[in-house]
């Protein structure tokens, strides 16, 4: 039997499977243009929110070949500000990560210290070998965030085509202390 992993409580935040009750916030968030810009959507509707929450919740924690999205919740009121994905990969062996916050919730620390707890259950408790993340070279944010929660630059793709435009996907990765 496998154990559950989540939650996961930090200073401020609670990290926890999404809820029915999240749908709402979640909507309002990846509708907003200037979040949507560095994703892989452009708009969301509450049908693909529902479509998201039951397969979700149905979703094992740590299945090979799956993206897990984990909500991100202040713990002083349990709203969602965001979101942390995660997908195994490598027959259990890696993980991609993925982060997205609120604009209210932004500059405020909240991705660091979520990112940072995601790295260490991934390590720490279900022994991952390798984890990588694929940012935008315009996510300035993302990609100083990857730095300060252990992340390196490991490859620089050019000429990736990106909702209509060529851009530059910077690939970070970080390997499990020994």
């Amino acid at each position: 039997m496998v154990r559950e992993i989540l939650p996961i409580a930090t200073e401020r935040l609670l990290l926890r499977r999404f809820e029915r009750g999240d749908l709402p916030i979640f909507v309002a968030y990846r509708n907003d243009p200037q979040i949507a810009k560095y994703q892989s959507w452009t708009s969301y509707s509450m049908s693909e929110a529902s479509k998201f929450f039951e397969q979700q919740s149905k979703l094992a924690f740590n299945m090979n070949e799956t993206w897990f999205q984990i909500a991100m919740s202040r713990q002083s009121d349990d709203q969602l500000i965001g979101d942390v994905a995660v997908r195994f990969y490598d027959r259990g062996r890696s993980a991609e990560i993925g982060f997205t916050v609120a604009a209210a919730a932004q500059n405020c620390g909240f991705a660091t210290e979520a990112v940072a707890a995601v790295v260490r259950m991934l390590f720490l408790s279900l022994a991952k070998d390798r984890l990588s993340a694929i940012v935008d070279s315009r996510n300035h944010a993302g990609v100083k965030l990857l730095g300060k929660t252990g992340f390196h630059q490991s490859d620089v793709r050019a000429g990736i085509l990106f909702k209509g435009e060529k851009i530059t996907e910077y690939e970070f990765t970080q390997i499990r202390p020994v």
